[in-house]
């Protein structure tokens, strides 16, 4: 009996030994469980927020790439337009363009004669009733009216103030106060006013003032009429 009584004394003291050991604090060293789950799941977050950074870094790419090509192709469709009139170069450095595509040089600046009541103030360009005219620079619309011998004209008004004249117009295709860009459409070539078949008579006013040859003006903005 008192063997028995010693063999349950053991357990117990062994059982409550194993309970205590239970209940102390954790080891210095210890790393508890929560602390293993953030540290596996910080290299896990900065990755994905790494591949997040990329694939934005690469859309971004992508979308600059399509405008970029959106551009050159805009360039090269310009280029062509430009080449259409006149000038060959750099499209982003177009300052003057021929005012029509297709013409024929007639009449001259200067000359006299019973067609005009003066000195013949411009340069005809003869040219297909309907022929698109375009502005020969950047500039403002300043005047679109029935002005007696030029017919329906519009004057184009350049930053520097040189006033381009387009007479004897078919229709117009911009307003007073319109803003155009060079090459832009204006108008298509007529025969109204005084004249006598489909032309454009186009006059070249520096400051508004006296006329000057166009002629001589387009060649020295470096173009070949």
């Amino acid at each position: 009996m008192s063997h028995l009584l010693r063999r349950a004394g053991l357990v117990v003291a062994v059982v409550t030994a194993a309970a205590g050991l239970s209940l102390t604090a954790p080891r210095a060293d210890a790393v508890a469980p929560e602390t293993v789950v953030r540290e596996v799941a910080a290299p896990r977050s900065a990755a994905l927020d790494l591949a997040r950074q990329v694939r934005e870094r690469q859309q971004t790419l992508a979308t600059l790439n399509r405008q970029a090509d959106a551009r050159d192709r805009a360039l090269l469709g310009r280029q062509a337009v430009l080449a259409t009139y006149g000038y060959v170069g750099d499209p982003d450095a177009a300052r003057v363009v021929l005012p029509l595509a297709s013409y024929g040089i007639s009449a001259g600046f200067g000359l006299t004669g019973p067609l005009w009541e003066a000195e013949h103030g411009g340069q005809d360009f003869s040219a297909s009733a309907g022929e698109p005219l375009v502005a020969v620079a950047a500039g403002e619309v300043t005047d679109v009216a029935y002005a007696g011998p030029y017919g329906l004209r519009t004057i184009l008004t350049l930053p520097d103030g040189t006033e381009v004249w387009y007479c004897h117009q078919t229709d117009v295709s911009v307003q007073v106060g319109q803003l155009v860009d060079v090459a832009e459409a204006i108008g298509t070539v007529g025969s109204t006013g005084n004249s006598t078949g489909p032309h454009l008579h186009l006059e070249v006013r520096p400051d508004g003032g006296d006329p000057v040859d166009p002629l001589e003006w387009l060649v020295e903005a470096g173009l070949t009429p």
